[in-house]
């Protein structure tokens, strides 16, 4: 399915990115919009994609999707940095489609002697696949390499010349949900990719959120737009950062990170619980709600802010070893399991049951600027398997001494690490390869 997304008409061949959603049963027709959320769930399932079984495709769509949003989505900077806007609109000049869409003169005027071979590639004919257009879509498979390299060039043709016409409006505001979804992608697939340049914008973006839109008393604020903030803080926003914050302390190590996430929890306790080991959408000073404040842990086009704040929970207490985040984990997900019927509605509140009772601890122990260190970290956190978290032991200040898997073993030096369940721990792996394998027996 991945694989055929990613050829599809829903996929921008030219920008790079995916469109909201396809019209049709073979991803061809999209509606044209663009929004972030889509985009950095997508580039995560790249990630988890490309680690659990490569394909030449995924790094190529992830590379283009990303260039995608660092071009065309970065949104307005303040003393150096930016977050990411939010979407882009689907028409233009009064027409939908009208930006992405070609005929066959225009790609026969700009390709010449190359335009029939990317014509076969991408299914542009003369009556168009699409009202008398055509929607580009990769119909062919993968040619040699210097096939691909002539289709290549004419993709950057076709896309110089769409620059010239009259792009889709932009929705700049920056949402601080949105922006936590694409935080953390961004650091998993810089970590499964190679690109540590993607870990940088992840933290950019991270960065600006809590300079420019963090309240007093420790939440999150929802949107911010031409240097304000323009909503108040929702759980999502409290969440979707704390996920993001821990999925950038687990890709670096940087102990501010786990500290942000326990604020941004701890933010959420005070002003979104329940009372039921559940949470409000709404936080209880808001002044323009409804009398009754929704509540709910099913998933919609973004993941349900229980289902995450479960995850965060989980994270934590398998990070730090403090019972408070299991117990809270644990209320969260009675909260909304009394219904069975009601669970395939709640993936990620699934997805943190497992994560709290069979996660894959993986204990990074010895000294902290030894290359091993970094290979094995980076190796637990390319990790195919959702349900990996990276402790890394060898930093007093990043562990406390409390935890069970505390300290490097006795007699040790370098580097090595432990892939540990349910607090019982393997040997001792010093090979990023071999940890990579270790950690495939979920996986698949």
């Amino acid at each position: 399915m991945l694989t055929r997304m990613s050829q599809g008409g829903i996929y921008d061949h030219l920008g790079g990115g995916f469109a909201r959603y396809a019209t049709d049963a073979i991803w061809l027709v999209p509606h044209f919009e663009k929004m972030l959320y889509d985009n950095a769930q997508l580039l995560e399932l790249l990630a988890l994609a490309q680690a659990h079984r490569p394909d030449p495709l995924y790094p190529q769509r992830a590379a283009e999707t990303v260039g995608w949003m660092v071009r065309d989505m970065t949104a307005e900077r303040v003393a150096g940095r930016a977050a990411f806007a939010a979407s882009e609109d689907a028409d233009s000049e009064g027409e939908e489609g009208r930006f992405y869409v070609w005929t066959e003169a225009e790609v026969d005027a700009l390709l010449g002697d190359a335009s029939a071979a990317f014509k076969r590639a991408y299914d542009v004919t003369p009556a168009g696949n699409w009202e008398g257009h055509t929607i580009l879509r990769r119909m062919t498979p993968p040619g040699s390499p210097e096939e691909e390299a002539a289709l290549a060039d004419s993709r950057a043709v076709l896309f110089e010349a769409r620059t010239q016409r009259v792009r889709p409006g932009r929705d700049d505001k920056v949402l601080a949900d949105w922006n936590g979804l694409a935080v953390a992608a961004l650091a998993r697939a810089a970590a499964v990719f190679g690109r540590p340049d993607w870990l940088a914008r992840a933290e950019e973006a991270f960065d600006f959120i809590l300079a420019e839109m963090s309240a007093p008393d420790g939440r999150v604020q929802h949107a911010w737009r031409l240097g304000r903030v323009t909503a108040a803080g929702l759980l999502d926003d409290q969440a979707s950062m704390a996920r993001a914050a821990l999925a950038l302390f687990e890709a670096t190590g940087e102990t501010q990170r786990l500290a942000t996430a326990i604020r941004l929890a701890q933010a959420a306790q005070t002003a979104f619980a329940d009372g039921h080991g559940g949470y409000y959408v709404t936080a209880d000073d808001a002044a323009d709600v409804p009398l009754a404040r929704p509540r709910t842990a099913a998933d919609n086009a973004t993941p349900a802010a229980n289902g995450l704040l479960a995850e965060v929970f989980a994270r934590l207490w398998h990070l730090t070893g403090d019972a408070a985040w299991r117990d809270r984990c644990e209320a969260l997900l009675r909260a909304f399991t009394g219904n069975p019927d009601q669970l395939a509605a709640m993936p990620s509140l699934l997805a943190a049951a497992d994560l709290l009772e069979e996660a894959a601890t993986v204990v990074v122990a010895g000294e902290r600027l030894h290359p091993f260190s970094r290979t094995l970290a980076a190796a637990a956190v390319a990790s195919a398997d959702p349900a990996v978290v990276v402790v890394r032991a060898y930093a007093p200040d990043a562990l406390p001494p409390t935890h069970p898997a505390f300290g490097k073993p006795a007699g040790s030096t370098g580097a090595v690490a432990y892939v540990c369940r349910r607090n019982v721990c393997g040997l001792p792996i010093m090979d990023g390869e071999a940890l990579r394998y270790a950690l495939t027996a979920r996986a698949g």
